[in-house]
């Protein structure tokens, strides 16, 4: 008897189980829509091929329904009628909108790339590829392009090494996607960019100047470890070379004794989205 009971018990829990949620979802070249029932919540999704979309939830008050296929491809057309077309590659992303007008992001180089033409999948992946390329920026390839690659090497690496957490695998930073990792994203933002270049050139100098991580570097204390905080506050030894500022542009690397630091260094090493609303 209680063996029966047990498995009635366990039926009526399973059968309601099943029955608690209910959906109903539509899909067409504009994007989607899906729409859920429970007993305790309702739900509205609708994502458009761009990315952009709505989304709501709310506790059952027992007036909410699922709607019928023709309401959610309705509701869809209405979410989604002016989206747009979204494409991208390893390089970066393209948003273009019905009108033909373009904005593209290419992963790791700040800015946007503006313009105008056709509205269609196919357009949209030409000027992808016109704009960004199909492989992934490097901090190696744009430094070098740029021609900055060992003075911001050296920059970031002494930084890191001294007052941070030392930077293993140089060459495997360099040859990583610039997105990809924050050493990565440094080096090519510092090669970039000239007022980010001077941040990073003046705490070298800092640094060589025998001052102390904490007077010379802006540090993300936010970890609160205590060995870093020990760093932190340990004097660097300077070794009375040159500094960057001496050399002929004002952005290359110190010469003579620290650059032979900065060799050895290296030496030792192995080397867009969704919104709801």
């Amino acid at each position: 008897m209680k063996k029966s009971l047990v498995l009635v018990a366990m039926l009526a829990v399973a059968t309601t189980l099943f029955a608690e949620t209910e959906m109903v979802s539509c899909e067409s070249d504009l994007g989607k829509c899906t729409y859920t029932l429970s007993d305790e919540f309702f739900s509205q999704e609708c994502t458009c091929r761009d990315g952009m979309g709505v989304g709501e939830d709310s506790t059952i008050d027992g007036t909410q329904t699922l709607p019928t296929d023709e309401e959610c491809d309705a509701e869809l057309e209405k979410v989604c009628k002016n989206a747009g077309i979204k494409c991208e590659n390893e390089a970066g992303e393209c948003h273009l909108e019905q009108n033909g007008d373009y904005s593209c992001r290419c992963y790791g180089i700040e800015g946007i790339n503006t313009g105008s033409g056709i509205f269609s999948e196919t357009a949209c992946n030409d000027t992808l590829v016109e704009i960004c390329g199909t492989e992934a920026m490097t901090a190696r390839k744009i430094c070098t392009e740029a021609g900055f690659l060992d003075v911001c090497v050296s920059y970031i690496e002494k930084i890191n090494n001294t007052c941070l957490n030392p930077i293993d695998g140089i060459n495997d930073i360099l040859d990583a996607p610039l997105n990809s990792d924050s050493i990565s994203y440094e080096i090519g933002h510092c090669c970039q960019y000239e007022e980010y270049r001077n941040e990073y050139k003046n705490e070298f100098d800092c640094l060589e100047a025998s001052g102390t991580c904490n007077s010379c570097v802006d540090m993300p204390f936010d970890e609160g470890e205590e060995g870093k905080e020990d760093a932190a506050n340990t004097d660097v030894a300077g070794n009375g070379s040159a500094s960057a500022e001496d050399t002929a542009d004002g952005d290359s690397a110190p010469a003579t004794d620290s650059e032979s630091s900065s060799e050895k260094e290296e030496s030792k090493s192995d080397g867009c989205s969704m919104l709801f609303i």
